[in-house]
């Protein structure tokens, strides 16, 4: 019996621990500065970014706003030396 009780604690947890990692996600969506976003993954070399964005933030993700901000980081990303 303590056993099942424990079990049922255990789900509830991870139950309300999905929904809260989703309210924290949704909430960096909204607030995400999108241009930003994208120079940041622009100077670091990161250009396939977008589309994992989109799955995740969905109509929230302001694709306009980061590919502008990804040519910015591009453009000042250090080139290696020859």
């Amino acid at each position: 019996m303590k056993k099942l009780i424990v079990l049922a604690a255990f789900g509830a947890l991870v139950v309300s621990g999905c929904a809260s990692v989703d309210a924290s996600r949704q909430d960096r969506c909204q607030r995400a500065e999108w241009a930003k976003v994208g120079e940041r993954d622009g100077l670091q070399g990161n250009r396939g970014m977008a589309e994992r964005y989109a799955n995740i933030c969905g109509d929230m993700f302001q694709p306009d706003a980061y590919q502008e901000g990804l040519k910015k980081g591009l453009a000042r990303r250090p080139t290696p030396p020859v």
